[in-house]
Parts: structure tokens; C-alpha cells; sequence
């Protein structure tokens, strides 16, 4: 068994290399890690650019494709229950609900410290899709869905979607639909929206233009932010056989009212120059729950963290990524079965689409964040020990995951290459430099 976390949930005595990870997480949770690994391996496999970022959240992916499975039999069923909760078809609505109910516990964990919210949303063509009275009160039960029938033909139907997907993220994710063909029978979309200020904020007077090298030893200039972390709790260190990690918290941090940070960003930097965050990453999938993802393997450290500010907005089309991860059926014309979603065409129906936009910032203050995914659906014609120190440059390629602190629930994840569009090339510079203030001790 892992070691009990102290009081505050962070700053436990580093686990034993042979344990399990994550014994503390609920079912749901794991399953989450789970998919987020292998969800990224997957879409990360199917990126033409592998030089671009790859910053992604399955768990709002999730949330899309839950809504969806609820209308699935038969065989499609099978492989939507298979691939995204490891599960039979007969348990899939269960674990459907399981996750709807995690969502709803990291909204109330993180109430009142950062701005955490989901919104769901299902739209269908009034001309000839009809739900089925029990799917539609299921969704809107389950994930709380706004579901509305429109005119498919009429341009502001498009406008309104997108109008909800930017209302839903605070404008990160202004529009996700380019047009609506005429069989194209329904939109199911969810959007997930993020805005956390760092307990301790960086000091923007330290921030500098820094070397960043990309993969391939291309280095840019970039702005770097810097902090200096005396032992606290919200400054917790892993290091693990290949990586380097560190924790910085989001939240308040106020003993007298009881308040504790509630969500934490992990910053991992491989430990072999050579090796890309982005391969590191896919090397993460194996179906449990890695160390650096488990808060009761991370100690209290002083020391420093580099990282350099972050505005990365990104697209995905999920098809080939879901394909790979086992789902065959749901986007085959002829053998798709949603006849649990809608009257009369439930066996005519396919996904033709699955869209993923993805927005992803950083700076001195915090990090703000947002993520839609639209599926598209067809008609077929603890013990204190001295405090040792990390100093940790985020100079090269680095992977990060936010994380629910409380359940261990990831939300987002990602391997950054091109931080933001400040990047700078660096005059005299032209290989990998040197991991240099990167200590241990």
C-alpha cells in the first residue's frame, strides 16, 4: 500500500519503486489515468506535425463520448464500453455515470479556489431526429445536457453552437463547427474550462528572455519565468528513473480558514536530453497508474522551477485515435447501432465526426485553460525528513498534467515543444544546452 499522505495531502515520504500507484484513487479515477495515457499516445500517434505540441484532455473527451455511449448497442456498444472504461457493454452505463458523478466531485473540490466548470450540450436536426424520450432525460439527469432541436439548414444554427462552445470557455474556444450538412442528424459537444491563480505567484521582474531548445536541437529564445521555493507543501518534487518532476499548486492557502490548494500542475522533464517529452509521454501508457501522477510519491523540496509562459491552442480530429484504442463500428455506416438514441433512425445513424480543440496558458499569475469536444452524429445514406533541493529548468521539451488534487483526476495533459508564439531564435545557438542547476542533493 501507498504511504498516507500528511494533513494537507501532499508532502508524504517518497514511495517504495515496487508499490502500486494510486491504491488512494477511486475505480473512475484510475480509469481516467488510464484513458488519458493511452488517449494521448493514440492522438499523439495520429499528429502529422510531431514537432508540435500535443496538449490535450481526455477527460473532456470523455464526456462528449460518455453522452454518446448512452445511445450505443450491439457491437458498437461493446467497443465504446471496451475502450473507454475497460468494461463490458452491460456495465457501460454505469460507468458513464460513475464519471459523471467524479465530474461533479472535482467541480465542488475546487468551488471557491479556481474557476472549474463543464457544460454539456446535444443539438439536433428538428427535420427528421427525434431522441428518444429515455436518452434525452438521461443526459440531461446524468451530465445536465441542454438539448434543443434547430433548423440544420439555417447558418444561425452554426452561430449558436459556436456562441454556446465560447460562452463555455470564456471565449478560448470561439467557434467549433464550420458548417452543418444536411444529414448530418446531431451535435453532442462538452466543454471544460479552467482558470487557476499559482498559491504563490511568480515575480514577472524575474522573467526573462531564456534558451529553449526544441526537439531536433533547434534552440529559440522564449520568456521564462523563475521562483525560488523554500520547504513548503506547495512545492513537491518526484524523481523517477528516467524524469525529473515538479508540483506547483493552484488555490489559496489559508490555515485559519481551512482553505488548502485544490488543483496542482505536474512539470516533468526526462532526464535524458535526448529523449522528446511527447515519445516520453506515449512511453507512459502500460494500463496503471505512473508515480509521477500518484501526490503520495511526491515530497516537499526547496529549490527553483524555470518554466517558460505558455499559450498554446490546438485542433484534433479523434476518429483515427479512437480507431486505434479499438472503436471499429461507431463510424461504419452500414453496421453503426445508436438505436438507444433516437426514434425510427437509431440503426441509420454513424459518427461521422469527432473534434477536439484544446487552449492551454501560463503565466506569472496562473494558468487558463479550455477544451471542447464535439461529436458529430450522421445519417447513413507522511515522515519529515531534511529538505532536500530540485532545481528544475523546463529548457527543452517537457511534459505536464493538471490534476484534481483531492481525487487524483487529470484533466488536462500535454508535451510542450513550442511553448507560445514568442519564441525567438537564439543567436550562436545550436544544439541542446546543457542541463545545467539541475540538482539533486
Amino acid at each position: 500500500m501507498a504511504k498516507k499522505p500528511n494533513a494537507k495531502g501532499l508532502g508524504a515520504s517518497k514511495a517504495a519503486p515496487e508499490e502500486e500507484h494510486g491504491t488512494q484513487f477511486a475505480p473512475e479515477v484510475k480509469n481516467v489515468i488510464k484513458l488519458t495515457l493511452a488517449f494521448t499516445k493514440a492522438v499523439g500517434k495520429n499528429q502529422q506535425d510531431k514537432s508540435d505540441n500535443l496538449v490535450v484532455s481526455p477527460y473532456n473527451a470523455l464526456a462528449a463520448l460518455s453522452m454518446v455511449t448512452k445511445g450505443a448497442d450491439g457491437t458498437t456498444r461493446e467497443e465504446l464500453a471496451k475502450a473507454l472504461f475497460g468494461v463490458k457493454g452491460k456495465d457501460l452505463d454505469k460507468a458513464a455515470d460513475d464519471y459523471a458523478a467524479l465530474n461533479n466531485q472535482v467541480l465542488a473540490a475546487n468551488k471557491g479556489q479556481v474557476q472549474l466548470t463543464t457544460a454539456n450540450g446535444v443539438w439536433t436536426n428538428q427535420d427528421f431526429m427525434t431522441l428518444k424520450p429515455a436518452f434525452a432525460d438521461d443526459l440531461k439527469k446524468t451530465f445536465g445536457a441542454e438539448i434543443s432541436a434547430e433548423d440544420f439548414s439555417d447558418k444561425a444554427t452554426v452561430a449558436k453552437i459556436n456562441k454556446w462552445a465560447s460562452d463555455n470557455t470564456n471565449g478560448l474556444i470561439p467557434s467549433v463547427l464550420d458548417k452543418l450538412e444536411k444529414d448530418d442528424a446531431a451535435i453532442l459537444a462538452s466543454a471544460l474550462y479552467f482558470k487557476g491563480e499559482w498559491t504563490h505567484k511568480f515575480d514577472k521582474k524575474l522573467t526573462e528572455e531564456k534558451p529553449f531548445a526544441l526537439d531536433g536541437n533547434k534552440i529559440n529564445n522564449t520568456p521564462t519565468m523563475h521562483q525560488d521555493f523554500g520547504r513548503r507543501d506547495d512545492f513537491t518534487f518526484n524523481v523517477g528513473a528516467d524524469y525529473e518532476a515538479v508540483a506547483l499548486t493552484y488555490g489559496e492557502k489559508n490555515t485559519k480558514e481551512g482553505k488548502q490548494p485544490t488543483m496542482r500542475i505536474v512539470l516533468v522533464r526526462p532526464t535524458d536530453d535526448k529523449v522528446s517529452a511527447r515519445d516520453w509521454l506515449a512511453s507512459q501508457s502500460n494500463g496503471t497508474v505512473p508515480e509521477w501522477l500518484d501526490p503520495y510519491a511526491f515530497r516537499t523540496a526547496e529549490g527553483s522551477v524555470e518554466l517558460p509562459r505558455l499559450d498554446i491552442k490546438q485542433n484534433f480530429d479523434l476518429i483515427p485515435a479512437m480507431k486505434d484504442m479499438g472503436v471499429k463500428e461507431a463510424f461504419n455506416e452500414q453496421g453503426a447501432d445508436f438505436s438507444k438514441m433516437a426514434e425510427k433512425i437509431g440503426k441509420e445513424l454513424y459518427i461521422g465526426k469527432i473534434s477536439h480543440d484544446t487552449v492551454f496558458k501560463t503565466d506569472e499569475v496562473g494558468s487558463e485553460a479550455a477544451a471542447v469536444t464535439v461529436v458529430g452524429m450522421v445519417r447513413a445514406t507522511s515522515i519529515q525528513m531534511p529538505p532536500p533541493r530540485i532545481d528544475l529548468k523546463l529548457d527543452r521539451s517537457f511534459a505536464f498534467a493538471l490534476q484534481d488534487i483531492k481525487t487524483g483526476a487529470v484533466l488536462f495533459v500535454g508535451a510542450v515543444n513550442k511553448p507560445n508564439n514568442d519564441l525567438k531564435p537564439a543567436q550562436n545557438a545550436v544544439k541542446t544546452p546543457k542541463a545545467a542547476g539541475r540538482k539533486l542533493r
